[in-house]
């Protein structure tokens, strides 16, 4: 695939051969215009020279001077001829430039009227021919003429072609300076992403963890995902690390319970009741640090999950576990909220927290969501009996094993190793409703 550098480069530069082949067609064409124009005014005042110049006669006949102050009028194959014709088409008077020449028949002309176009002649020579209309008035006659000036187009065709050659010489230079400047720029242009380019194989390298360099504000979003995904993915791998090496040190101590049991006699401690309490244990603790590894975290690149959908979701099945108790759920929040992050830890952290608020809830539970400037505030409320407050901090401990518990559960553990990951607090008090009230902060980039 072509480099963004050369991609730019072939279309700019294909827009700029259109805009300079545009420009020399449209300066072509207007030069050729001025020329003509140029030609026929001065095909103008020749024809009005020998108009001065001329005499007629009382038999309708026209006298010009051989000697003309047009000198090219009296020289042979000049290029330049000239000839007077009545309004019966008869020739009354030619140059002595186009005494070799078959000229074209000119058009009967009305007084001043002009005709100017281009003809050829028998040899195949293109020329300029301009007519002009005259009328005399002689012998109370009033006798009409037709001027007709005709010049060779060699003299037009040379001055088109030196201008072409110079048009194209010119705008060919103007071109090629126009490409290094365009790319001395476009390389200018392009080198924070060259620079970025660089910044990332140092990350892909260990050189360096995220990218460090300012950006301008056009880049600034991509390379702040970029490091928070990079940081995202670090914390992720940290969790996975983590959860593993916490998981080997929490299995310890069931499986020296399972080898002290298997090795002892002790009917205080039959083998089958401690297997039965300790892969139980085991269980909780693998479910535990399986679900601590599985949280994704914050991801900037996460798409939007709608609060009251997995709320209302949730609820609608916990209403089913706990149909006996007939729990009537208030949710008074706005349906449009968004929840930046992983739709699996939004269901995770809500089904615990809602599962603990129905367990203990005597028939109400609340669900309130404020949304803040980079900040989402979760409050769920039930009427319940709520937690000892000697236990809040425990089932909160950061790091705390599951089997260190005392029978307090994982889940709220669990919900507060996602609140961790999303860069947030938690924290557990008594309810205005008299129950156990918890309170999620949550960090939001958007």
């Amino acid at each position: 695939m072509l480099s963004i550098t050369l991609r730019l480069l072939i279309s700019l530069s294909l827009v700029l051969t259109s805009f300079l082949g545009i420009t020399a067609f449209v300066l072509d064409k207007a030069f050729q215009k001025s020329v003509k124009d140029a030609t026929q005014d001065r095909l103008q005042g020749y024809a009005m020279a020998l108009i001065a110049s001329a005499e007629v006669r009382i038999d309708g006949s026209v006298y010009i001077p051989d000697i003309l102050p047009i000198v090219r009028f009296n020289q042979s194959q000049s290029g330049l001829y000239a000839q007077v014709t009545n309004f019966k088409g008869k020739i009354l008077w030619q140059s002595e430039s186009s005494n070799e020449k078959v000229l074209p028949k000119p058009p009967n002309l009305k007084n001043t009227e002009t005709l100017f176009t281009i003809d050829s002649i028998a040899d195949g020579e293109l020329l300029f021919n301009y007519n002009y209309g005259v009328s005399w008035d002689v012998s109370n006659r009033n006798l009409g003429y037709t001027i007709n000036i005709l010049e060779s187009l060699d003299s037009y065709n040379k001055e088109t072609k030196n201008f072409r050659q110079t048009l194209w010489l010119l705008l060919g230079g103007v071109a090629l300076l126009l490409l290094i400047v365009q790319g001395s720029l476009m390389r200018w242009s392009l080198k924070p992403l060259r620079h970025a380019a660089l910044e990332i194989e140092s990350i892909e390298s260990g050189e360096q963890s995220q990218l460090q360099s300012v950006y301008p504000k056009e880049l600034g979003p991509l390379t702040k995902n970029i490091n928070a995904l990079i940081k995202s993915n670090k914390q992720h791998l940290t969790r996975y690390r983590n959860s593993s090496s916490d998981l080997a040190h929490s299995l310890k101590t069931p499986l020296a319970l399972l080898r002290s049991a298997s090795e002892s006699n002790d009917p205080r401690y039959p083998l089958e009741k401690v297997v039965a309490e300790q892969v139980d244990q085991m269980k909780k603790i693998v479910d535990y640090q399986l679900q601590r590894a599985s949280t994704s975290g914050k991801n900037p690149l996460s798409k939007p999950v709608n609060l009251f959908s997995v709320i209302h979701k949730i609820c609608n099945s916990l209403d089913k576990v706990y149909a006996d108790k007939k729990i009537a759920a208030n949710l008074p929040m706005d349906e449009e909220l968004l929840f930046f992050g992983d739709e699996s830890d939004l269901f995770e952290m809500l089904g615990n927290v809602l599962d603990n608020a129905y367990k203990w809830a005597d028939s109400n539970v609340q669900v309130r969501i404020e949304s803040k400037p980079k900040q989402l505030l979760i409050h769920v409320d039930d009427d319940g009996p709520g937690i000892d407050p000697k236990l809040i901090k425990k089932v909160l401990e950061r790091g705390i094993r599951s089997d260190e518990r005392d029978g307090t559960g994982i889940g709220l553990a669990v919900v507060s190793e996602i609140v961790q990951a999303y860069d947030g607090d938690i924290n557990i008090d008594k309810s205005d409703m008299g129950g156990c009230h918890i309170g999620i902060k949550l960090s939001q980039n958007h």
